[in-house]
């Protein structure tokens, strides 16, 4: 599953937006049954996870994190207490709580985004670009990211 794509959708009154026709396709697929939404940790932005890639990360950090390690155990319950699951209607339409909206600065516009495994929900607001890197900036990490000597668990 590869969401793609960066798309524009109003919002309605009661906080219901349209999934972008390309997404809806995959969610329909056979073994996807529902969807979980999370703040993002780094932006003001929100994340929609199938729930097949909800519960592999799930199952990620748990192997990762020790119930016996307080901070550890304090991590994992902070980043699975704000969750909600979510589905989408008939129609196509999601319902984005209120204050998952309000979190994210979505009032009337919104931007789905696709990540890969994912799809993040951003405000659209013509006087906000994503926060994307310079073309410069964006070649420069990339080469450094991707060069064979780079070591993925080495820190600066």
């Amino acid at each position: 599953m590869r969401f793609l794509g960066n798309i524009e959708a109003k919002i309605d009154s009661k906080g219901r937006a349209f999934l972008p026709a390309q997404f809806r396709k995959m969610l329909m697929a056979p073994g996807e049954s529902g969807l979980v939404l999370r703040q993002d940790i780094f932006e003001d932005t929100l994340i929609i996870y199938p729930e097949s890639v909800w519960n592999s990360l799930m199952d990620e950090m748990r192997a990762r994190l020790s119930r016996w390690d307080r901070q550890q155990q304090m991590v994992f319950r902070t980043f699975v207490s704000g969750v909600t699951s979510i589905t989408m209607d008939a129609n196509g339409r999601i319902l984005i709580p209120r204050d998952f909206l309000q979190a994210a600065g979505i009032t009337q516009s919104l931007r789905f985004v696709g990540m890969g495994d994912t799809i993040e929900i951003w405000p659209n607001k013509p006087q906000e670009a994503l926060p994307l890197m310079d073309k410069e900036e964006f070649g420069s990490a990339l080469e450094k990211l991707m060069s064979p000597n780079h070591d993925a668990n080495a820190t600066e």
